[in-house]
């Protein structure tokens, strides 16, 4: 993905938020990108609890606290309660078989009538991308698409 498509109001998923919350050189791009006021990021609540668990796995629950608290605390994340996108959770989970967490990412783009930012293209999206983008009403970009 080139740097230019990293525009304007997007919903993130966990995969980004763990990039982020890990200061990798994509997720430091990303912030400065969101902090340049660049990119407004959206996320739901799942994903938060998400991001908080695996980088609770990768480093200590502790440290994953503190980083994710940052991100919380910027207040440069838009953070929607989970249950505010119940139905279409439901909807993508019905229709589509990829994560009831990636569900929750491509249903608050849904709602929003925003694009999706996910960190690479999962196997699984392949073959239902166009699908997805057409449930969502939007694009869906993927940092590396391998």
């Amino acid at each position: 993905m080139k740097k230019r498509l990293l525009r304007g109001d997007m919903v993130v998923d966990t995969s980004i938020l763990i990039e982020i919350a890990l200061a990798t050189k994509t997720g430091r791009m990303l912030l400065d990108n969101i902090i340049d006021e660049l990119i407004k990021p959206y996320t739901t609540t799942l994903n938060i609890t998400e991001t908080l668990y695996i980088i609770c796995r990768i480093l200590n629950l502790d440290e994953a606290k503190k980083r994710l608290r940052l991100i919380i605390d910027s207040g440069y994340f838009k953070i929607i309660s989970s249950n505010k996108v119940g139905m279409y959770v439901a909807e993508c989970k019905c229709m589509f078989p990829i994560s009831i967490v990636d569900c929750h990412t491509l249903a608050l783009a849904r709602r929003y009538g925003l694009p999706a930012l996910f960190y690479r293209l999962e196997k699984g999206f392949k073959p239902i991308r166009e699908r997805l983008e057409e449930w969502i009403g939007n694009k869906i970009y993927f940092i590396v698409e391998e």
